[in-house]
C-alpha cells in the first residue's frame, strides 16, 4: 500500500535565512584525449544496517550504468555524528558531494547555503509539479519538508514518527493480553506497569517502561507529550520558549512519578540511549522507536523480533489525542561539490527504491498504528542545541530530583537565548 500524502500535511520547519557562501570542493581527477572522465562522489550518511546494505546494492547499480564513476560511501555512527563532521568538513571546504541528513538540520544548513537545489534537468522535467508526478509517491509526498522560497532541496528516504513498542511476551507472562491491555495513557501505564515490573534485593531488573536518554529522542518524546497537554517547547510564532508551561511541568512531572511514585522505571544508567533495554529483553514498553525498529530488532536481537508490538502513543487523558511529532530523511547535494549532476542522479537512484525502503520501515506503513501517528503529531523542532537544553532540564529533574518548575524556568532562559542567536526561525507546533 501506499502513503497518503495528506498523511503528510503537518505544520513544516519555516525558516528565514542570512545566507553565508562557502569555499570550493576538491576537484575529482580525470583523464584527457576523449576518454570520460573518472569522478568520485563522496555520499555520507548515519548507520542504519538495513538502509546501508539496500544502498550499497543500489550504488553498485549505479556505478556499472556509470563506468566513469565510482561512490565512496561513509557511514556516521549516529545523526548527531554525522552532523558534526558534515560542519567540519564544509568549513574547511571539503564536504560530501551527497549526504542523507534529517530535516531537523534543514533550516541550519540552509543558513550556511550548504545545499543545492534539485536539478530539473537530471530528472528530465520542466518544473518541481512535474517532478512530483515522476517521483515515487513517498518521495513526492515528503518534498515539502525540503521547501524553501519555491524550490526543493532534498529527496526524501525516511519519513517517520515515534510511536510505543510493546514487549508481547513481558505482557502474556504478566498475565496481561497484549492486544487489549497495551497501555492508551499514562494513567494506565502506571498501572499496567506495576505489573510487567521486575525487581530484586529492592532494584529494578526489568523495566515496565524506559527514558530514552538519547537527547533528540528525549526532546521529540517529551514535545508530543507537551503537545498533546495544548503547550509546546517553541511559541507558534518562533519568538520565545513555552517549555515552562503547565503542559511543561505536567509532562516533566509524569516522568518523574513513572521513577519515583510508580517505581516502574529505572534512573538510566547510560546516556545517548534509544529503546533502552527493549533489545536485550529488559524493558517491556519504549516509544522512543518508529517503524524501522521491526527490521533493526531482526538484524540486531532476533531473539526478540519476535515479540515486539506497535500500538498508539501514549496520551494524556482529557489531552489531544495525537502523536509523537514527525521527523524525515532526505538525500542533499553539497553547493560546493564538483559533481552536481552526478550527485542527483545517484540521489534519483538511491530514491527510487521507496518501495523496499517501505518494507524497512522508513516510510510509515499505511497500517495500524501508524496512519493517524504521523498525521497527527506536527513536525518536530529538534535543532541539536536545543535538544541538549530540553535534555539538561529533564535529568536535572529525574537524576537530582530537582523541581521540574525551577528546571524548565531556567530551560526556558536558555531556549530564549538560543532562539534569538538563530540566523534562522523556528516554529511551534499549531
Amino acid at each position: 500500500m501506499k502513503l497518503r500524502k495528506s498523511q503528510f500535511s503537518v505544520l513544516l520547519v519555516i525558516v528565514t535565512v542570512g545566507v553565508a557562501f562557502l569555499g570550493g570542493n576538491a576537484a575529482c581527477g580525470g583523464q584527457g584525449g576523449g576518454v570520460a572522465q573518472e569522478i568520485t562522489i563522496k555520499y555520507w550518511r548515519h548507520a542504519h544496517q538495513p538502509a546501508e546494505e539496500l544502498e550499497a546494492r543500489l550504488i553498485a547499480e549505479f556505478e556499472e550504468q556509470n563506468p566513469n564513476v565510482k561512490v565512496d560511501m561513509f557511514v556516521a555512527t549516529s545523526t548527531p555524528d554525522l552532523h558534526e563532521k558534515l560542519l567540519v568538513a564544509f568549513a574547511g571546504g571539503a564536504g560530501p558531494d551527497l549526504f542523507n541528513m534529517t530535516h531537523g538540520k534543514f533550516a541550519e544548513y540552509l543558513s550556511h547555503n550548504f545545499m543545492e537545489p534539485i536539478k530539473l534537468d537530471v530528472f528530465e522535467v520542466s518544473s518541481y509539479q512535474q517532478l512530483k508526478e515522476e517521483l515515487p509517491e513517498e518521495v513526492a509526498a515528503g518534498l515539502p519538508l525540503w521547501e524553501h522560497q519555491g524550490k526543493y532541496y532534498g529527496l526524501t528516504t525516511e519519513i517517520s514518527c515515534y510511536t510505543t513498542a510493546i514487549n508481547t511476551g513481558h505482557f502474556r507472562e504478566a498475565g496481561l493480553d497484549p492486544e487489549n491491555d497495551y497501555p492508551k495513557t499514562w494513567k494506565q501505564l502506571a498501572e499496567v506497569g506495576k505489573k510487567l515490573v521486575k525487581t530484586e534485593a529492592g532494584e529494578i531488573v526489568r523495566q515496565a517502561y524506559a527514558l530514552t536518554s538519547y537527547p533528540v529522542t528525549f526532546t521529540i518524546v517529551f514535545e508530543g507529550m507537551i503537545r498533546q497537554l495544548g503547550g509546546d517547547v517553541i511559541s507558534p510564532d518562533g519568538s520565545a520558549s513555552t517549555i515552562n508551561s503547565q503542559a511543561g511541568v505536567k509532562a516533566l512531572q509524569t516522568l518523574y512519578d513513572l521513577v519515583y511514585v510508580h517505581k516502574i522505571t529505572a534512573v538510566p544508567s547510560e546516556l545517548n540511549r534509544q529503546g533502552p533495554g527493549f533489545e536485550t529483553g529488559d524493558t517491556s514498553v519504549v516509544n522512543d522507536v518508529g517503524p524501522w525498529y521491526k527490521a533493526y530488532l531482526e538484524n540486531n536481537a532476533p531473539s526478540v523480533a519476535p515479540y515486539l508490538k506497535f500500538t498508539p502513543n501514549i496520551r494524556f487523558e482529557g489531552g489531544k489525542d495525537i502523536g509523537n511529532p514527525n521527523y524525515g530523511y532526505a538525500l542533499q547535494v553539497s553547493r560546493t561539490s564538483q559533481n552536481k549532476d552526478e550527485s542527483w542522479k545517484l540521489a534519483k537512484i538511491l530514491a527510487s527504491a521507496a518501495e523496499e525502503r517501505r518494507e524497512l520501515g522508513l516510510f510509515v506503513p499505511d497500517v495500524w498504528p501508524w496512519p493517524k501517528e504521523v498525521s497527527t503529531g506536527g513536525s518536530a523542532i529538534i535543532p541539536e542545541a536545543l535538544n541538549d537544553i530540553v535534555f539538561e532540564a529533564a535529568t536535572k529533574v529525574i537524576f537530582d530530583k530537582e523541581d521540574p518548575q525551577k528546571m524548565l524556568n531556567a530551560a526556558k532562559t536558555k531556549l530564549d537565548k538560543f532562539l534569538s542567536e538563530l540566523p534562522y526561525k523556528l516554529y511551534g507546533y499549531k
